[in-house]
């Protein structure tokens, strides 16, 4: 990472930087189940390199990278804050505490509240805004509001603990993220984050039949509605839709073969590791996270050593054959995503093709109508077309 100290001057104009044992009463405890729902934890080394992160957030406490404002980016993991409502506010309650991977050495570090625009609630992704889908900074800037809450600007520091609270005046963001960047810190606590009314008086008004959930006043609740009394949140009548995350996949020229991964740290570590061996193709489609959708199914990922290909199913029987009959040749590793069979799709869901290729012994999947196309018409004497495997979502 670039040290560069232009990169976090805005820092010291707004912020009091802390640094000694102690900046406020916490203690060092370092446990999820103190914050339960809001803990996250993030480590970067001395030359800003992520080392570990978890969390209770999105996708698991997934961290992503988003590299946009300069050449290291800020790392953000997501929280969910409820449906974005323009008659309520949002309110963010972070503690923070932050050491020194290495006391010996400076510690430089920035860390931020962000939140949702309107304008990322009104595309309907069901998810937060992605590296994917901020690919510039004006695009960073539509989607995303942040400020500041703590900065260390290249200093020997014991522990630095601040608890700060924002609040959203104008709406309540649908997703809220604690961002970190910087080099040699250690960061992790708690980012609460709540839906609060404008006014004491408004609550919600809750329509059981068609699922419809407004915030106001209870004269304005009129059956079919139901009020929720003074205070109440559509929250808490709102399922809220699965969320989706994205697919990835690789390409290796020297295997010809492809890749598929749901995990972000399995991305980042193929890109680091075997980025000569296997080429970073993007994001394919959306998956869901979890089997909360009753019309999802797991995708299966198996791997063959023998082989030296993975293969995915989202077929019991084909799962279950693999597993007692070739368990000698293929290792089954678990659910690598869910997603909807044929027959059980949603609308807005979008076909993955399966192929299969006796002459190379593996199959490709593919959301891409085109290449399902050429490979149908152009290459049928190598492919074989197997029909649709499972429903998506297009990126």
């Amino acid at each position: 990472m670039k040290r560069q100290a232009t990169t976090f001057i805005v820092c010291l104009l707004g912020v009091v930087v802390l640094f000694g044992s102690t900046a406020l009463a916490q203690n060092d405890i370092e446990d999820p189940n103190h914050f339960p729902g809001i803990w996250y934890r993030i480590a970067l080394d001395e030359q800003g390199v992520y080392m570990l992160g978890d969390g209770h957030g999105y996708a698991g406490g997934t961290w992503y990278n988003y590299p946009q404002v300069d050449e290291d980016g800020w790392w953000r993991q997501w929280f969910y804050n409820g449906p974005y409502d323009a008659n309520r506010k949002g309110h963010l309650d972070y503690a923070v505490y932050i050491k020194a991977v290495n006391a010996n050495l400076r510690t430089q570090v920035e860390v931020r509240f962000n939140w949702t625009t309107p304008e990322w609630s009104q595309l309907g992704k069901r998810r937060p805004p992605l590296p994917c889908d901020v690919v510039t900074e004006g695009a960073e800037s539509r989607y995303m509001q942040s400020k500041t809450l703590q900065c260390i600007e290249n200093w020997f520091i014991g522990t630095v603990e601040p608890i700060k609270q924002h609040t959203i005046p104008h709406y309540n963001p649908e997703w809220i993220s604690v961002d970190v960047r910087g080099y040699n810190a250690y960061v992790y606590r708690g980012a609460g984050h709540s839906s609060l009314p404008k006014d004491p008086a408004m609550g919600a008004c809750f329509n059981a039949q068609t699922s419809h959930c407004y915030t106001g006043y209870e004269y304005e609740c009129v059956a079919p509605y139901t009020w929720g009394g003074r205070g109440s949140d559509c929250a808490d009548y709102l399922v809220p839709e699965p969320f989706l995350a994205p697919v990835y996949r690789f390409w290796s020229g020297t295997r010809g073969k492809h890749l598929f991964t749901f995990s972000e740290r399995e991305k980042d570590q193929i890109i680091a590791e075997a980025g000569d061996v296997f080429e970073f193709e993007g994001v394919v489609y959306f998956a869901l996270m979890n089997d909360q959708d009753p019309s999802c199914r797991p995708v299966h990922r198996f791997w063959s050593d023998t082989l030296g290909v993975y293969f995915y199913t989202i077929v019991e029987a084909e799962r279950e054959k693999l597993e007692t009959m070739y368990s000698d040749v293929w290792t089954y590793e678990g659910p690598a995503f869910y997603a909807h069979p044929e027959g059980s799709q949603p609308a807005e869901a979008v076909p993955v093709h399966r192929f299969w290729s006796d002459a190379l012994g593996y199959h490709f999947y593919t959301i891409s109508e085109r290449e399902r196309d050429k490979l149908i018409a152009e290459y049928s004497h190598a492919w074989a077309y197997e029909g649709i495997a499972w429903y998506a979502y297009a990126p």
